[in-house]
């Protein structure tokens, strides 16, 4: 996630934005934690969603799929649905874990982006010590029954996934994954879409793809026709014509709404652009 300046924190202006990757479907149907008697089995059973074991301390062995996997402080298992698996604690170092049971259109990209996949069902966790307090809290939070809750506990559950994602990150090498150039025209274009009213800068937007602005402008212009800046601008554009078609939003606030901070500059623009004032315009025939 880019910072909107390339200046220091201390900054009193600071804005960071998101893109909309996910489309944030992730239910928490329940949470819980046992310390293991030793050799407590669980299963074979099979449950028809996803069901993640964290592993605060002790061992124990995961099987599925004809697979056994022997597993420690900080490692974790998914159960994937409609498959049998079953797990035992050691009989000497019993372990201790937290579990999570979910769904939603969104679980399948975070487990994969998290590391688990049906071929390989278990991970490591980056930070044990924040997932720790991390399930602690959804499991004191989810004793309540109620809407508050429940919010609480989808924002702790989706705050977990994001432990093992930063983990991963910081794990990769810092050069960007190559895409095509429609995938990085296509993500500036939404970009610009989501922010268009905040204050955005074709070097931010440039940096927000992952490219170098000269390139990101030639890029952009090939894909297009238009340069950045001039693809911003006709989308604010776009948007203050429909604001003073169908409001009667004073001229000033319009401006702002469609992402031009100063209104006198907003009042040449439109006239150099539509040929008349914004007044004319909303008062057209």
């Amino acid at each position: 996630m880019p910072r909107s300046e390339e200046a220091p924190p201390d900054r009193r202006f600071a804005e960071h934005f998101m893109t909309g990757r996910l489309e944030l479907d992730a239910r928490l149907y329940y949470c819980g934690r046992e310390r293991c008697q030793p050799g407590h089995q669980y299963g074979p059973t099979m449950r028809d969603h996803y069901l993640i074991h964290f592993v605060v301390s002790g061992k124990g062995t995961f099987k599925t799929d004809g697979c056994e996997y022997a597993l420690q402080a900080g490692d974790c298992f998914c159960m994937f649905p409609n498959r049998p698996a079953s797990y035992r604690a050691s009989e000497t170092e019993p372990w201790t874990y937290y579990w999570v049971g979910m769904g939603g259109k969104l679980a399948p990209e975070l487990l994969r982006a998290a590391g688990f996949s049906q071929q390989s069902p278990t991970a490591a966790q980056p930070a044990p010590e924040a997932a720790a307090g991390l399930l602690a809290e959804l499991l004191r939070r989810s004793a309540a029954d109620d809407p508050a809750a429940e919010l609480h506990g989808g924002g702790l559950l989706l705050q977990l996934f994001g432990t093992f994602l930063e983990g991963r990150r910081e794990a990769r090498t810092p050069a960007r994954r190559q895409e095509g150039s429609e995938a990085y025209v296509a993500r500036a274009v939404k970009f610009i879409e989501q922010h268009y009213q905040s204050k955005l800068t074709i070097s931010l937007i440039a940096r927000h793809v992952g490219l170098d602005r000269a390139y990101f402008t030639k890029l952009f212009h090939a894909r297009t026709g238009a340069a950045p800046y001039e693809f911003l601008l006709r989308y604010r554009m776009e948007k203050a014509r429909l604001l003073l078609s169908r409001t009667s939003l004073p001229v000033q606030i319009v401006a702002s709404s469609a992402g031009f901070g100063d209104a006198a500059y907003f009042g040449k623009v439109f006239s150099r652009l539509q040929g008349m004032s914004p007044t004319a315009y909303r008062n057209r025939p």
